[in-house]
């Protein structure tokens, strides 16, 4: 009975550390994921799409918004772990471009944290689904 519970107990770790490393895989984030960004003073939200994919071992992106202002691939990923975090060019209200800074929490198929414009000093948040 001793040994049959110490068996199901290391069964039962090894499956959830093979989660946990399946988790931290960025060919998990492969995909469309969207929804929508506020940022602190804007009169309301705008909806980001974000297609992700492996290139050469590394994951890559485009992302679009409804707006048009931004038409760009993302920048500087790092994903460790279950954050996932980028840069992301951007027109500005005044014609000048910057970047958006996004520093992401991955959770199955949701992801949601902070996004920055530093040329704005404007903060904010997006949350956003992977289209299935």
């Amino acid at each position: 009975m001793r040994s049959e519970r110490i068996v199901i107990a290391a069964t039962a770790a090894v499956l959830l550390a093979g989660l946990a490393l399946s988790a931290q895989q960025p060919s998990g984030l492969a995909g469309t994921w969207s929804g929508e960004a506020t940022l602190e003073g804007q009169d309301g939200p705008n909806t980001l799409t974000l297609v992700l994919e492996m290139k050469e071992g590394k994951i890559a992106g485009h992302m679009t918004d409804q707006y048009g202002a931004i038409d760009a691939d993302i920048k500087d990923a790092v994903l460790e772990k279950d954050a996932f975090n980028f840069t992301v060019p951007v027109y500005l209200p005044d014609g000048g471009q910057g970047v958006i800074n996004f520093r992401m929490k991955v959770s199955g198929d949701a992801m949601k944290g902070e996004i920055e414009v530093p040329e704005m000093a404007v903060k904010g948040t997006w949350e956003a689904a992977k289209q299935k």
